[in-house]
């Protein structure tokens, strides 16, 4: 009896043994990190310049998959941040774009929009946002599940989109930046009432502290050797009102009260790490055995690159100035939560492109059209055609619109009117590609295939009859500055990192998608994969 007893009492401590040591495998705290246009070849290119503390160090004691990818188009923000913490393509999670045409409609929807809450902290609409958009559950929903709601989860970011769709449908909350009061706002989905530690943040004024300063380099500009230039033909200034050339003044702003500059400056980013160091305090992340998420995601060096194109003074040092921030943001989350006791992730929600003409004047393809002069073209051959131009209904998002309602009234076969306008749309100048709704609906190719990508960014109850694509380095946008959005690799290729509980330091030239991201995460923490994710995870690289 004596021996059954100490059997049943080794058993028991065993299983306690089991089930702590299990529960500790889990990081108290994960955090997302996306950084909002961010090329991977900005790591090569200003690794000698950044500190041992920021990306250094998530690369170094990390893992680095060095050839992650986007595997849709459309490469945009709302899309990106959503795939990134759903593990789904548009094709599934329903964010085809940042705002969309509606079918039958004259008007557009934004990907966060919703006329059904109110703003928390806001006296305008920037505060009417919400994830109800998005149609699959997210790494945070999961988390919310499996944890029966303890488990705590905040997105944070200047860009509402950015901060509402990676915390999904059950977060916490959600705070982002409000141009018109340079303050920290949400919406009725999440709170009846900004917290006081928020109101405590933003009645520090910080926006106007920052632009006091000004922007000058972090060191002296002969230094940013990486760069071109800082004066040529490429830029549009960052303030809109200045010469695209340092140093910036921004009286004109402080002297309006208009913050939403700040946006367009590396301190952007420093503000939102303040707001982020304050919500991970003030909300105890990471404190009890229960795994919380925080979505981090820094707007500031989208805003910049649009503006300059990535090889400006003003996108190395926005870089270099990151790098301290996600330092600082890392040393004090060895601080409160544990070095050790912590994940990290870090990526882009897309890349960007060389400015067109930088590229041609250096001899190599590239150029420029619209989006307007396409849709004029199509209504002038469906006029000639069909003898009616009212046929198009919208061109937008690379993607044409067909009005049903007057196929039908002309009692035209909608596939065969397809078919016809694909060839047409070919002979257009920058367009490479075009394909009717039948290929992308049913088609098969391989993952390469760019056909694959367009139909991965595909929502058959959303998205147009047509989707096209541009010829390499062709863009809609102004002749100074950059986008993005495109399939090819300056759009698609982006840094994909972890760091800290679980995993192995190494790094990977293995193609990889950013699908991935969220059901590694899921898989480390033990919990169920988004509801729509059939990435597979990257959990077999993170083992010793």
């Amino acid at each position: 009896m004596k021996n059954f007893k100490k059997a049943v009492v080794i058993i028991l401590i065993f299983k306690a043994f089991g089930s702590y040591s299990q529960a500790n495998e889990k990081p108290k705290l994960v955090v997302g990190i996306v950084v909002d246009q961010m090329r991977n070849d900005y790591i090569y290119r200003y690794w000698n310049r950044f500190g041992k503390g920021g990306f250094k160090r998530l690369i170094n004691k990390g893992f680095y998959f060095r050839n992650g990818h986007y595997n849709y188009i459309p490469t945009y923000t709302g899309p990106g941040h959503c795939s990134i913490y759903t593990g789904a393509t548009p094709r599934a999670h329903g964010i085809i774009a940042n705002d969309w045409h509606l079918k039958g409609t004259k008007k557009y929807t934004y990907c966060a929009k919703d006329t059904g809450v109110t703003g928390i902290g806001a006296g305008n609409d920037a505060g009417k946002m919400s994830p109800k958009n998005q149609l699959s559950s997210t790494i945070g929903d999961e988390l919310k599940m499996s944890s029966n709601q303890l488990g705590k989860v905040f997105g944070v970011a200047l860009k509402d989109r950015s901060a509402i769709l990676p915390g999904g449908h059950a977060a916490n909350a959600a705070y982002w930046y409000d141009d018109a009061t340079g303050n920290f706002i949400s919406s009725s989905w999440y709170l009846s009432n900004l917290p006081a530690w928020v109101n405590s943040f933003n009645q520090k004024k910080l926006p106007l502290s920052y632009l006091q300063k000004g922007w000058n380099t972090l060191y002296p500009l002969s230094t940013y050797s990486a760069s071109i230039a800082d004066e040529n033909r490429y830029e549009a200034s960052v303030s809109k009102t200045e010469k695209a050339v340092f140093p910036y003044d921004f009286k004109t702003f402080i002297d309006k009260n208009s913050f939403g500059v700040l946006k367009s400056t590396p301190f952007g980013n420093s503000i939102t790490k303040d707001f982020a160091l304050e919500c991970i305090k003030n909300e105890a992340l990471g404190k009890d055995d229960v795994t919380d998420l925080f979505c981090i995601s820094f707007s500031s060096t989208d805003a910049v690159a649009h503006s300059t194109g990535p090889r400006a003074v003003e996108v190395e040092d926005v870089y270099l100035r990151l790098d301290k921030d996600i330092e600082e943001l890392l040393n004090y989350l060895d601080k409160e939560i544990g070095s050790g006791e912590y994940l990290v992730f870090l990526t882009a929600d897309h890349g960007g492109a060389d400015v067109p003409n930088h590229l041609t004047d250096n001899k190599i393809a590239a150029g420029y059209t619209s989006e307007n002069k396409i849709a004029k073209e199509l209504k002038g051959f469906c006029q000639l055609t069909f003898g009616d131009s009212l046929l198009i209904e919208n061109v937008s998002n690379e993607q044409v619109f067909l009005n049903e309602k007057k196929v039908q009234e002309l009692k035209l076969d909608k596939d065969v009117l397809e078919e016809k306008l694909c060839p047409f749309l070919i002979t257009l100048k920058g367009v490479a590609e075009a394909y009717p709704s039948k290929v992308l609906k049913y088609g098969a190719f391989e993952q390469g295939d760019y056909r694959t990508l367009l139909q991965n960014g595909y929502n058959q109850k959303l998205s147009g009859n047509i989707a096209f694509i541009y010829q390499p380095a062709w863009m809609d946008y102004s002749e100074k500055g950059t986008t993005h959005g495109a399939g090819y690799n300056y759009d698609t290729h982006v840094p994909i990192i972890f760091y800290g509980k679980g995993i192995a330091h190494g790094e990977s030239l293995e193609y990889v998608t950013i699908t991935q991201i969220a059901p590694s995460v899921c898989e480390l923490l033990k919990i169920n994969q988004p509801n729509a994710c059939t990435a597979l995870p990257l959990n077999v690289f993170f083992k010793k």
